[in-house]
């Protein structure tokens, strides 16, 4: 089972304060729920999650890091621009309003 799949069994568990009364391996069927009610509800979920965009403010790239042994940009104590990329991109995540686990 997918990951998608399982967060929306859960915050279907908690949104209606128990579980279907078919239990969920029976209510799927490799395409999608048996029960109408519950597939448009997992279609919704995926369109959210289709519909989440980022944009990432990427960190101008250095070429020439590594280059030029004890006279190079590391050597100098510059950063390589990966904390950079990563801090934009969770920048960008958590400002879609999406949980980041930590």
């Amino acid at each position: 089972m997918d990951e998608s799949r399982k967060q929306f069994q859960s915050w279907f568990e908690e949104w209606f304060g128990e579980p279907p009364l078919t239990p969920w391996n029976e209510l799927w069927c490799d395409d999608g729920y048996s029960a109408e009610d519950i597939d448009h509800m997992w279609d919704a979920w995926k369109g959210s999650r289709a519909a989440i965009k980022l944009d990432i403010d990427w960190p101008e790239s250095n070429d020439d890091f590594w280059k030029d042994g004890e006279e190079g940009a590391y050597a100098m104590g510059y950063e390589d621009g990966r904390d950079k990329t990563v801090i934009a991109v969770m920048k960008a995540i958590r400002a879609a309003g999406i949980k980041v686990k930590e």
